[in-house]
């Protein structure tokens, strides 16, 4: 029997609760494809889904976990958008941020798509030559998987003027990316729409839009920084007139108060009749008068096609990419559309 030495010296033991730790997401498509051994039809080969997705988006995973771990972050929501939200404006936690936001941006992509059933395609998925790039586009080329569903045709054929344009659009945005970055299919309200109408959400317009490297579709949180750049100014000049008021100067007859913070004029300075700036207008308009919600992401970035297409073979890459989505789970994600009002005089 065995007898415990001076126990009742001994501290008490705390007992923390572990913080949680993320694992790779799971995606029946690509699950299913990778424990049959088939390739992904129409767009990759079984190798190259094992690269993107569960090579890479290891890697990602276990950089993050290790992020939070060097960095002691305890708070860990299960809801990897919200770890992105949260550590958004906060510089000591870029990494963790930059990490959660490319596996998202990645899980995004892959889960928009599925195998396409025309074999026509499949035969696409080739290493490309030089030649490539001096191919004429055909404006009048057919494609397939046009989305069937009639509430978001409508919607497209209402931002765009018709699929054919939407998806010029989204296929030449992507090729014009250089590096790595996405494209995006986004549903988009205005507040000050939402205030008129007394709706939190009128979303009545869909928009292409693209990011880069480790960059997220969140305007609300862009916003959120705009409206603290715009507070530290105020408080500076607030700063500095009551500094020069405590000196004994005159502030009644100064028009600006310090070049470097204010070229034109503070907004308190302002009276009934001048205009803002046009930096305030852009912010208002890009930032903070704007809701968006993702509803298809592309991903432009060389090592999605360099592996089955070769260094020539994007545009094509990017082709198969549209005949893959899955127009079922764009309908799903797409918000309730409030269609504007028509006025007859």
């Amino acid at each position: 029997m065995f007898k415990l030495v001076g126990a009742s010296r001994l501290a008490p033991v705390l007992i923390q609760k572990r913080a949680i730790s993320y694992t790779l997401p799971a995606i029946k498509t690509l699950d299913n494809l990778r424990s049959s051994e088939k390739e992904f039809k129409g767009l990759f080969s079984n190798s190259t889904v094992n690269e993107l997705w569960y090579k890479r988006g290891t890697y990602l995973v276990e950089s993050l976990n290790q992020l939070l771990e060097d960095n002691n972050v305890t708070e860990r929501p299960s809801d990897l958008n919200q770890l992105i939200k949260m550590t958004f404006n906060k510089p000591d936690l870029y990494g963790v941020h930059s990490y959660a936001s490319m596996l998202y941006n990645l899980q995004f992509y892959l889960e928009s798509l599925k195998p396409t059933v025309d074999e026509a395609s499949n035969r696409r998925v080739k290493q490309y030559g030089p030649e490539e790039l001096l191919k004429t586009p055909l404006i009048a080329e057919t494609y397939n998987n046009e989305p069937t569903d009639p509430e978001l045709r409508d919607w497209i054929n209402y931002s765009f003027g018709s699929v054919a344009e939407f998806r010029t659009l989204l296929l030449n945005s992507a090729k014009g990316i250089k590096g790595d970055g996405s494209v995006w299919l986004v549903a988009q309200a205005s507040y000050s729409d939402s205030t008129v109408h007394k709706d939190e959400n009128q979303y009545n317009t869909l928009a292409v839009m693209n990011t880069y490297n480790a960059g997220f579709v969140n305007d609300s949180i862009r916003s959120g920084q705009v409206t603290k750049l715009q507070q530290q100014k105020e408080a500076k000049g607030e700063f500095l007139r009551k500094q020069e008021a405590d000196e004994g100067k005159d502030t009644t007859t100064t028009t600006t108060i310090d070049a470097k913070v204010t070229p034109d004029s503070t907004s308190n300075s302002k009276n009934g009749l001048e205009l803002g700036s046009v930096e305030e207008a852009e912010a208002a308009a890009l930032f903070m008068d704007r809701r968006i919600i993702p509803l298809v992401a592309i991903d432009a970035s060389p090592r999605n096609y360099i592996l089955d297409y070769g260094v020539f073979g994007k545009q094509p890459y990017l082709d198969n990419v549209w005949d893959c989505i899955d127009w079922s789970i764009v309908s799903e994600r797409a918000p309730k559309r409030t269609k504007p009002a028509v006025d007859f005089f």
